[in-house]
């Protein structure tokens, strides 16, 4: 497994950040443009097949948006999201980002907004799978998710900057919750934007996908680094925070 993170490195890869920060500030804009025009009936006459139905729209048109208020509230995610990113990448983020690694992440992000758009797009045809339940609840989580990630990063740069911590790792806060906070935060909202967006099936094929991508491949990665740079003490934080990514589960 390659890990894109360059890790144990410190500083600020201007290019890279960069096109990470221009890949996450144009992603509204596609959301948006995703939301008021739709492609899945053009996809959907070219294959032959009858055309989605429109999704639950939540009334008329809102003023400040010119979209409904449940397109409203799905684009609003995708900024929240963005801004949450750009806010890691200009003021959290105290290792550089490649630009081959800033392209990767800020695609994988854009794609996983396009997809809960489109899911939105269609879930009229799937009304049993939206329910407006899942759209309160959905941002609940979202808005959970963005701050315990977000916490959970300033809380750790912290401890990071202060010199007397050099060498240490951190294990305080939400870290003393579980070892891998921001990955738990990162899921839990990824998860409520995906239920909001096209209900609580596809809210669950997303924590799926997202939980087995973290249990088999970024916590075991990220695991591997930090016995190799702490030893002892990464093993000593293991025993005092037993859960890596889900309290009381794993």
């Amino acid at each position: 497994m390659a890990d894109i993170i360059d890790r144990g490195s410190r500083g600020t890869n201007l290019l890279g950040s960069a096109i990470f920060i221009g890949l996450r500030a144009i992603d509204p804009y596609l959301q948006r443009h995703l939301l008021l025009n739709s492609p899945l009936p053009g996809w959907a006459r070219k294959l032959g097949l009858p055309a989605p139905r429109p999704p639950p729209t939540g009334g008329l048109p809102l003023v400040g948006t010119g979209m409904t208020p449940f397109q409203s509230l799905i684009w609003a995610l995708s900024i929240g999201s963005a801004a949450k990113h750009i806010f890691w990448a200009a003021a959290i983020a105290n290792e550089p980002m490649k630009p081959g690694a800033a392209m990767i992440v800020g695609i994988f992000n854009l794609a996983c907004n396009t997809l809960n758009t489109l899911a939105f797009n269609l879930s009229g045809e799937n009304p049993t799978y939206f329910a407006p339940w899942s759209v309160y609840v959905g941002t609940g989580m979202y808005v959970a998710g963005i701050l315990a990630e977000t916490i959970g990063e300033i809380q750790r740069k912290w401890f990071k900057d202060e010199p007397r911590n050099n060498g240490k790792v951190y294990s305080g806060g939400l870290f003393s919750v579980v070892r891998h906070a921001p990955y738990t935060g990162y899921t839990l909202w990824r998860t409520g934007y995906a239920i909001a967006a096209g209900g609580p099936l596809w809210g669950a094929l997303t924590a799926t996908w997202f939980i087995y991508q973290f249990v088999n491949r970024s916590v075991p990665m990220l695991d591997k680094y930090m016995s190799e740079r702490y030893g002892e003490q990464w093993a000593q934080v293991k025993r005092k925070v037993p859960y890596a990514l889900i309290p009381g589960v794993w």
